[in-house]
Order: C-alpha cells, then structure tokens, then sequence
C-alpha cells in the first residue's frame, strides 16, 4: 500500500501569525490582522514521551462550524510532526470523514467483516479491531457511516463511557487520539465528551455561529462538571477580515478564558481539498490555512523532536 508521507512545514517568518496575551480584537474590521490570542496561564507545549498518550475532542454543536476539517488538518499536522494519530469519526453522516479520510481496508478482508465505531458501540468490536490505515503515513481511522446513527436512540447502548473504556483498553502505539464529534447534542455527543482530554472548539466566522456561542459554551461547562475535560483551543475558521469575525472572536475569547484563540485564513484550497479527496496540506501545503492549522498544531503539542534524549 502507497502512502502519503507528510513533511513538516517551513512557514516564513511573515506568513506566521503573531502571538500575544492580548484577549481582543480592538482594530476596525479592514485593518483586523490574524493573530493568535492566548490565555493568561498559557505554558510551552510539551512533546509527547514514548508510552504518553493523548486525547483531543473536536466539538460544536453546529453543523458547518468546521470540525472535520479541524480534525483532519489537526492529525495531518501532527503525524508531520512525527507522532501517530488516530482520528474517530463520531460524527455518522454521508460525506463525512470517513468519506474524505478513506480507511485503507486490508485486501484479503471481506466486506462483511470490516469494522466501524457502530460496531465499537454496541461491544462488537474492540477500538483496535475498528481501527485502519489511510492515505496519510502514520494517520489512522475508526470510520463510521450512516447506519452508526442508529445507536442515538437504541437503548442496547446506553453506557456512556463505553468510548473512553474502548480508547483506555486500546493496545495500539498512537500518540494521540482526536474526535470528530457530532454536530448535535444527545448521546453520541455526550459519549464522545464522556472520554475526556481536550476540547478544541472550532467556528465559522458567522452570524449564526455568533448567534449559538452560548449554548455551546454551556454544554461544554456541564461536560466538565461530569468529565475531566479542558477547552484549550477555540478555531476560527474561514477567517477573514470583517466585523463578524472580529466580533466572534472576541466572544470566544469571553466565552473560553482559559483557551488559545486561533483564526485560520479563508482560502479557495480549503474548499477545493475535499473534492480531490485530499487534506488540505496534501493539496496546498503552501496555503495559509495549511501554515494556519500547522501553527496550531504546535501550540497544542511540541514536535517529537524536541523530545529531550
């Protein structure tokens, strides 16, 4: 089987985004700039020790808010880096990861036996009996299709946990495990958010996103009344220079205190990837949004390199 290997990025200086502690964009709309906002109590990202592993949720509870794109850039970025990532697609609709991010089943394995999460779900399966190569070189998938949506209203799945055990009881080497949570709130949604680790909240720069900011950030808050989870990172996505953004930036800032606040530029690439069944740092590695998700990817986890001998 071909792979994808995916090389690190060299970003010239005047393409990467600024960082500062500031917590607001105070400039009129034509002259915003992207930049990074961290929070008050951000340290250096530390790189991921043999034997460590980590978990990274992607979730909004609107649909177009940019998650599978988050995810997807997210792993790309991090297998350059050096690491091993296994995306969960929870997020069962048609055209969805599992139909950018194809698994790579084996030749000899019949269609009937191959694996999803429905299976992980209902005890079919273990996690690494779901799990498959991709295109991407130290990139894997557990898919899910259509009929995995079957198991928000079947009460035979009803522990909650049953994600966070599957990922606990992985005997896998992945360094990191990121989800593509669905874009609703009910089951699926609190299973994913029940395996706990770090939430990383993507939004389009919309007037409808800026509209539902609140009853996410609510959802998130009584996750973590329930679960040890963390928002760490809130994405901009499609971001460009308008009021809207300005003004949906600034209430993610206020919405998560504690997280970094990152825009990734609006580019043609972007929606162009998709239809070439490619990332978007396969198909425009000089992109910013490839440079953008890149950046991120970084303040959230040092690369293996760096990994004191």
């Amino acid at each position: 089987m071909g792979q994808v290997t995916l090389e690190p990025l060299k970003i010239p200086d005047r393409l990467r985004m600024e960082m500062t502690a500031e917590r607001e964009w105070t400039e009129a709309a034509n002259r915003l700039r992207p930049r990074i906002l961290l929070p008050a109590a951000f340290t250096t990202p530390t790189p991921i020790r043999p034997g460590e592993h980590r978990v990274f949720m992607v979730f909004n509870r609107k649909g177009g808010a940019g998650k599978t794109t988050t995810t997807l850039e997210l792993a790309c970025a991090w297998a350059a880096m050096g690491y091993s990532v296994r995306v969960l697609d929870c997020d069962p609709q048609d055209a969805g990861l599992s139909g950018w991010l194809e698994p790579v089943y084996p030749k000899d394995l019949a269609v009937a036996n191959r694996k999803t999460l429905k299976d992980v779900l209902y005890g079919k399966a273990g996690l690494d009996d779901a799990t498959y190569y991709t295109r991407y070189k130290n990139v894997f998938i557990v898919p899910s299709y259509e009929d995995c949506a079957v198991a928000e209203y079947d009460p035979a799945v009803s522990s909650e946990r049953i994600l966070r055990r599957a990922i606990k009881n992985s005997e896998a080497p992945v360094d990191i495990t990121i989800v593509d949570c669905p874009p609703k709130i009910g089951k699926l949604s609190t299973y994913t958010l029940a395996i706990g680790g770090k939430v990383i909240v993507p939004s389009q720069v919309s007037a409808l996103d800026a509209k539902s900011g609140e009853s996410l950030r609510q959802a998130i808050t009584d996750a973590q009344d329930d679960y040890d989870v963390e928002t760490v990172a809130a994405v901009l996505t499609a971001w460009d220079t308008t009021n809207i953004a300005k003004t949906v930036g600034n209430q993610m800032a206020t919405d998560y205190p504690g997280a970094l606040v990152c825009p990734v530029r609006k580019t043609v690439d972007a929606r162009t990837a998709p239809d070439q069944m490619k990332s978007i740092r396969e198909f425009a590695p000089r992109s910013t949004t490839t440079r953008d998700f890149d950046q991120l990817g970084r303040l959230l986890v040092a690369p293996r390199e760096e990994v004191a001998a």
